[in-house]
């Protein structure tokens, strides 16, 4: 998910020289290369837009690898006193609700073999030192529960999942970030080829180092 820019885009232009590839994307997919082997569905997560003509597809392709890259960090103003429950609602169907769904829908297809949630530090309980951003932090504090919480199910099928903090990646939504969408793209590529069971169901950064929930 999240095809069309930063990680997400990256890690599809590295996967997709070796690999066929379904390409989620919320709303453009112009910057994505058309190959033959890239299959391009636009979904809105904020709606979590998943009929039965998508989860067959997906059932057909049969993944071996889900990558949630998808989010979104909201609006600007994200302090306790202007937190709206609509908006929050909207960005845990984002970034919580749909990476959830989307497991459910590729374990109907028998073939997944690794999960990888892309998480942030900014959802860490034991490195919070700030509030503000309500909405990010929470939902990326929900999806590593979830990650820890599913690993422990995905391990009886021998699938493992890793809860990944990219890093400081400089995207469209971080314009601030230190650490180019390439260099991250290419470091987690290292840890799906490696496929160590000991990360699955941990927080895990791209140098492989195991960090605190």
């Amino acid at each position: 998910t999240g095809s069309n820019s930063g990680i997400g885009l990256e890690l599809l232009k590295k996967l997709s020289k070796e690999n066929n590839i379904i390409a989620l994307v919320n709303k453009s997919s112009g910057n994505i290369e058309i190959k033959e082997n890239i299959r391009i569905i636009q979904r809105n997560f904020e709606n979590l837009e998943f009929d039965e003509i998508f989860i067959k597809e997906l059932n057909t392709f049969k993944p071996n690898i889900l990558i949630n890259s998808a989010a979104n960090f909201g609006p600007e103003n994200q302090s306790l006193e202007n937190i709206n429950t609509e908006d929050f609602q909207r960005i845990i169907n984002i970034n919580v609700l749909s990476p959830l769904k989307l497991i459910q829908f590729c374990l109907e297809a028998h073939s997944l073999k690794q999960v990888v949630n892309m998480t942030s530090g900014m959802g860490s309980l034991t490195n919070g030192h700030k509030g503000g951003f309500y909405y990010y932090r929470t939902t990326k504090s929900m999806l590593n529960s979830i990650s820890k919480n599913i690993s422990f199910d995905l391990k009886k099928k021998k699938i493992n999942i890793f809860c990944l903090q990219p890093g400081n990646v400089k995207t469209k939504m971080n314009r601030s970030g230190v650490v180019s969408p390439e260099f991250s793209a290419q470091k987690i590529i290292n840890i799906l080829a490696e496929n160590n069971s000991n990360f699955s169901g941990k927080l895990v950064d791209i140098n492989k180092n195991i960090l605190q929930w």
